[in-house]
């Protein structure tokens, strides 16, 4: 009998084949990890800057002046007081879109604000992106509040 060593064509084939598979099923596992991370990155964003513009309202609120919060498109906000001691910020949150909430009240294009009025107010940021489906929408609650100086200590 003529025993030679080596591989026959179906063990070749077979081979290839499995390989393919299991290059196929790793390179799924690492595209959709890719994924994964990219939208864990976008949500940490979204998170950040929301909290940045919060801190932004929170700050010029407790400046005790007048301001209004003026929504220019879908991404862009400005805080303008009133008291020229205050300086006006401006806020871009591209690539999200914001959709911003006072007291129960949508912030269509503007609303004036008097601290001493007004002391505190709840406000509702949700955070979308548009054209990315995975993005779930992003909602945070928040109360601005200005802490009044008391009475006369007679």
């Amino acid at each position: 009998m003529n025993n030679r060593r080596g591989f026959t064509l179906i063990e070749v084939l077979a081979v290839i084949v499995l390989t393919f598979i299991v290059g196929s099923l790793v390179f799924s596992i690492l595209s959709q990890s890719l994924n994964n991370y990219e939208q864990s990155e976008l949500r940490s964003k979204a998170q950040t800057d929301v909290n940045r513009l919060l801190f932004q309202i929170t700050t010029v609120h407790q400046s005790g002046s007048t301001y209004t919060i003026n929504q220019t498109n879908n991404s862009q906000i400005s805080l303008n007081p009133t008291n020229d001691e205050v300086s006006s910020v401006s806020f871009n949150g591209e690539p999200f879109q914001y959709e911003i909430t006072i007291d129960s009240i949508p912030l269509n294009d503007s609303k004036t604000i008097d601290p001493t009025e007004e002391t505190s107010f709840d406000i509702t940021v949700v955070v979308r992106q548009q054209g990315n489906d995975r993005f779930n929408p992003l909602e945070v609650n928040s109360s601005i509040s200005r802490i009044q100086a008391g009475g006369d200590d007679s």
